[in-house]
């Protein structure tokens, strides 16, 4: 079975949502990184929205983890 993977919450550039992903890691909370819409060619580099996206089954826990992060540059779903 696929595992299915949501968005635990965004970020408004790529160093925003390494330094999310990175306190998700630190939890030991699965992580990837998804541009967002729109912003999905190379040229964008660094620059865009990130989506923070986890397995369903770490949602609750990665909420509470960054919930917890306050100051951290944290945008949420």
């Amino acid at each position: 079975m696929k595992e299915k993977w949501i968005k635990v919450g965004s970020a408004p550039d790529e160093t925003n949502a390494l330094m999310m992903a990175g306190i998700l890691q630190n939890a030991d909370i699965p992580v990837l990184i998804q541009r967002g819409a729109g912003f999905d060619a190379p040229e964008f580099l660094a620059a865009g929205p990130r989506n923070i996206m986890v397995p369903s089954d770490f949602f609750e826990a990665a909420t509470e983890v960054l919930e917890d992060t306050t100051g951290s540059g944290s945008w949420f779903v």
